[in-house]
């Protein structure tokens, strides 16, 4: 049994998913959640708020543990209670982002071997390597043989190779922090994985990965952009920019609370002005506030521009503009009323809301019907 956390800044998530002989995730067998305490962008900022929240939802999730093994097995079943003594962590905060690195090798009419790839691997390791970040993944964008591009060098016979390479990075205080947290409640860090490659593999099929993809993960407070192409991950950046800065700014504009304020841009918040179906005049509940559903859309399309002007700029950066088919949205930002023709007015390609694979969906159907708010934007 294996169990990961995501560690939102507006939920905590734990999941425990048996395993095969491979080591893959057979099904989900218990989750649990809590109210986030302690984060923020994905980061730690308060350890022990954030720790005095997850160890009791960790006991809370060891109970659900033990109570399917004993419906499972019935009442001859004899067992201890469970104690979860390691996590993973679904990694998605800032301060992620992905950095093109390319490493030439001379060969001389030589036989390119496992050596020669692992010395290109390590040549760009220790030239990304720094004292505040730390390198999470190194993911293969191909090779040059010679004249030809391939996407694995071993075996080829050349002159010289250049391996090119997405060198997946985060801040070093991520993991520092992380793990403070974990020893404070007698838990140990197993490991990392990337919340976004994570939803890519869930909601982007073959296709899409193929001819050219990029998902964005609206999120509360940050936001994550992650670039396919010709099945490969191109890209990936971590934005310190998410949906409550929207909320922040209608609270502002009209001197809302953050609960109204959050609640008006849920109902009826629009994309952008001229999306804007019916110019209603919104009263709000015990106050003598007053907004214009079009006035409420400009407050949210300034916002929303300056977001998809960052997104554009992570995009530039591997030319996914011109070779992206598509993009694809989730996260809560995703269901602001009209945000797909936002997104496909300003960068000119076709957007949609996502949505989970069928086989995942039909695997894990039982799960995401457990989640609240993400069935909305995310499953069928």
């Amino acid at each position: 049994i294996a169990v990961v956390l995501d560690l939102g800044t507006t939920k905590l998530r734990a999941v425990a998913a048996l395993l095969d002989e491979n080591k893959k995730v057979s099904r989900i067998i218990a989750t649990e959640e809590a109210d986030s305490k302690g984060i923020k962008h994905g980061r730690v900022v308060n350890y022990v708020e954030l720790a005095g929240v997850l160890n009791p939802m960790l006991k809370r999730l060891g109970n659900r543990i033990y109570n399917k093994m004993k419906d499972s097995i019935g009442e001859s079943f004899i067992g201890t209670p469970v104690e979860i003594k390691k996590v993973y962590i679904a990694l998605g905060g800032k301060g992620i982002q992905g950095k093109a690195q390319e490493e030439p090798y001379r060969l001389n009419d030589q036989y390119v071997d496992l050596p020669v790839v692992q010395k290109i691997q390590e040549n760009i390791r220790q030239r990304v390597q720094n004292d505040k970040e730390v390198i999470l993944d190194l993911v293969n964008q191909g090779y040059n043989v010679d004249d030809d591009i391939r996407m694995e060098a071993v075996g080829s016979r050349a002159n010289n190779v250049i391996g090119r390479f997405c060198v997946v990075t985060a801040e070093k205080g991520i993991q520092e922090d992380i793990t403070k947290t974990l020893e404070t409640i007698g838990v140990k860090l197993e490991g990392f994985t990337l919340l976004p490659f994570a939803l890519a593999e869930v909601m982007l099929s073959d296709a899409d990965k193929e001819v050219g993809a990029t998902l964005i993960d609206l999120g509360a407070s940050s936001t994550s952009v992650t670039v396919y192409r010709d099945n490969v991950r191109r890209h990936v950046r971590v934005l310190p920019l998410g949906s409550k800065l929207i909320t922040k700014d209608i609270k502002n504009v009209c001197g809302l609370t953050t609960e109204d304020a959050e609640k008006l841009k849920k109902k009826y918040g629009y994309a952008y002005p001229g999306g804007v179906e019916e110019d209603n005049i919104l009263r709000i509940p015990n106050s003598d506030v007053k907004v214009v559903v079009s006035e409420l859309a400009a407050i949210i399309e300034a916002r929303l521009e300056e977001l998809i002007a960052y997104v554009l700029g992570e995009m530039n950066k591997v030319q996914a503009l011109s070779s992206t088919r598509k993009i694809i949205l989730t996260g809560n930002g995703a269901r602001l009323k009209k945000v797909c023709e936002k997104f496909t007015n300003e960068l000119g390609l076709d957007t949609e809301v996502g949505k989970i694979k069928d086989s995942y969906y039909e695997k894990y159907s039982p799960y995401f019907a457990t989640m609240d708010g993400v069935n909305g934007n995310m499953s069928k």
